[in-house]
């Protein structure tokens, strides 16, 4: 024979269930909100270069610009090299050597590109920049240095 069970108890049961179940529905948000927010907050880690620059945050907050190749002290042996760069597509790319004229870079495979040649023996530094269709710059790295042999 079964157990009488009054209904004061089962609907204290039902209850309790309802209530269980309402916990874990809180719990589970919880987590899933700290979850959430973790990865709102993790920052990817950008490359020096990046970091050093100076940003027109105003207008472009996204904007970034970083030379890829060569990288900081690279020797480069032979008569020709493509400098590769990382850049927004806030605008276009200029690059400069050692402190000289800006020249235009092209843009080709997702990077903007300068075909190196006839360069002189010795050390060199290397700077870029991105421009705005007005010809007003966004951002400018800092000089990076490599030595050609």
């Amino acid at each position: 024979m079964a157990p009488k069970v009054s209904k004061k108890k089962v609907a204290v049961v039902e209850e309790n269930t309802e209530v269980k179940t309402e916990v874990k529905e809180a719990k589970k948000k919880a987590v899933a909100k700290k979850a959430t927010t973790k990865r709102k907050a993790a920052v990817p880690k950008t490359p020096k270069a990046v970091s050093k620059q100076k940003q027109a945050v105003n207008n472009y907050p996204n904007a970034y610009l970083v030379v890829d190749h060569p990288v900081e002290t690279e020797t480069i042996y032979g008569n020709h090299y493509a400098i590769r760069i990382g850049a927004s597509t806030d605008g276009y790319v200029e690059i400069s050597f050692d402190k000289g004229e800006w020249q235009p870079c092209r843009f080709g495979g997702g990077y903007w590109w300068f075909d190196w040649a006839y360069f002189n023996k010795g050390d060199h530094s290397i700077a870029v920049r991105l421009m705005d269709t007005n010809g007003n710059s966004i951002i400018e790295t800092s000089p990076r240095k490599c030595t050609i042999c």
